[in-house]
C-alpha cells in the first residue's frame, strides 16, 4: 500500500507537557514509603478513590506523574489504555500504580488484585515493568511487592 502524503490526511503533532505542581516529588523513588509520601498531599481529605500512575526513568527517577482515573467513594475504574498512555509518551522504562482507600480501610480488595494481574501482563508486553500497586491511605499504605510480589510477575520496588 503506497500512502501519499499530499493527499488530504493531516496529521496532527503532539505535544507532552508537564505542568508545574503544588506537590513535591522524591528524585527518586526506591520503595512504598516513598509512593506513601509522594502521593500523602494528594489524597488527604479526598472523598473519592484515585488512581494514579508514576512513570519512571531506568534510574527510578520520577519522569510523569497521571491521576489515570476518579472513582466514587469505593470505586475506581482503571482501563489499560488509560493507564499507559502517559507512561508511554513519557518514554518510562517502570512505573507503579497507586490508588486511594478514602474508608482508611488499606487491604487490597479483589479489584484491587484484578486490576494488578491484568496492568502487569500488559506491561509485559508492551516492554515496561510495573514495579508496584501501593494502595494508600491518611495513615498507611498496602504494597503489593511486599506483601505479594507474585501478583507483579517481573520487577518490584
Amino acid at each position: 500500500m503506497h500512502l501519499n502524503l499530499n493527499s488530504g490526511f493531516k496529521v496532527r503533532e503532539l505535544q507532552v507537557r508537564f505542568k508545574a505542581t503544588r506537590y513535591k516529588s522524591p528524585a527518586k523513588i526506591t520503595n512504598p514509603e516513598d509512593v506513601y509520601r509522594f502521593l500523602l498531599p494528594m489524597i488527604k481529605g479526598q472523598p473519592r478513590e484515585r488512581l494514579f500512575s508514576i512513570a519512571l526513568s531506568p534510574g527510578n527517577q520520577v519522569i510523569g506523574f497521571e491521576i489515570v482515573s476518579q472513582g466514587t467513594a469505593n470505586a475506581s475504574l482503571a482501563y489499560a489504555s488509560e493507564v499507559f498512555k502517559a507512561i508511554l509518551l513519557t518514554n518510562a522504562t517502570a512505573f507503579i500504580l497507586a490508588h486511594n482507600h478514602p474508608s482508611g480501610n488499606c487491604e487490597l480488595s479483589l479489584e484491587d488484585r484484578q486490576i494488578t494481574e491484568r496492568i502487569s501482563q500488559a506491561a509485559q508486553l508492551i516492554g515496561v515493568d510495573l514495579l508496584d500497586f501501593v494502595i494508600v491511605t491518611e495513615d498507611t499504605f498496602y504494597s503489593v511487592a511486599r506483601s505479594e510480589p507474585l501478583l507483579l510477575k517481573k520487577g518490584g520496588l
